[in-house]
């Protein structure tokens, strides 16, 4: 069954969407009138995305290419277009059993730095890539990848703590510049979302989620193909490379 959408209503995906950063961003596109297709790896369990009320909400797990195929599929038949992807699903290397704090490049172990990469960068790549003709059938299509102050070369020099993370996070920005410059009908935007206090920023973090998505999203809604190539801070502004 296709969805029927309004012009001033965008069709809007959300990896990673049912905690975090990522359900605050659904219910708040949501309470703007924008249909919002949540995607995370247990839709049995994600009852608060399901209370906000989504127009969907799909499986996706980014680290199994097979569910990622199935996602793309079970998208195209629900909509004929997309008009935003955010690649917001992640993992840091505590969600893989090691303290952070013994990642640096001299004690990492390099199956670690792959499998964080293969999941945070080209997890999302192959997500978009599975779904670039609904994007590319969007109204001003967007790609906005979640990526970290971390990937920087100019932060993640003084912050060399995790280098898994941090490498997986420079490809997101790398993907994103690439993508930018070999497809010129969709616009790709890497985002910095601030240091939040979620599961992967802790209570130590700075900001509150809602204080983050709030910015993100007017951000977001604000972007155009001529944005694409850019690294953007939550507040829209840039970010060093």
């Amino acid at each position: 069954m296709m969805y029927r959408y309004s012009m001033t209503s965008k069709r809007i995906v959300i990896t990673g969407a049912s905690r975090g950063i990522g359900l605050e961003m659904a219910k708040i596109l949501i309470g703007k009138g924008h249909s919002v297709y949540g995607a995370v790896r247990n839709p049995d369990g994600a009852n608060d995305l399901r209370e906000a009320g989504p127009t969907g909400i799909l499986q996706l797990d980014i680290g199994d290419q097979s569910s990622i195929d199935a996602f793309g599929q079970e998208l195209a038949s629900i909509t004929d277009g997309i008009d935003i992807l955010v690649n917001n699903a992640g993992i840091t290397s505590n969600d893989l059993g090691v303290n952070r704090r013994q990642c640096n490049p001299w004690e990492i172990d390099p199956a670690i730095v792959l499998e964080e990469t293969q999941i945070n960068a080209l997890g999302p790549m192959m997500v978009t890539r599975n779904v670039i003709s609904l994007l590319e059938a969007g109204n001003n299509p967007v790609v906005l990848n979640t990526s970290s102050q971390l990937g920087s070369m100019v932060i993640g020099a003084m912050m060399p703590s995790d280098v898994a993370y941090n490498v997986s996070k420079a490809a997101v920005n790398m993907i994103t510049v690439m993508s930018a410059s070999t497809n010129k009908n969709v616009a790709f935007v890497a985002l910095h979302p601030g240091w939040v206090k979620t599961d992967m920023g802790t209570d130590a973090a700075e900001m509150e989620v809602s204080d983050s998505a709030g910015a993100i999203v007017d951000s977001l809604l604000s972007l155009t193909i001529e944005d694409s190539g850019r690294f953007i801070r939550w507040d829209g502004t840039d970010h060093p490379w």
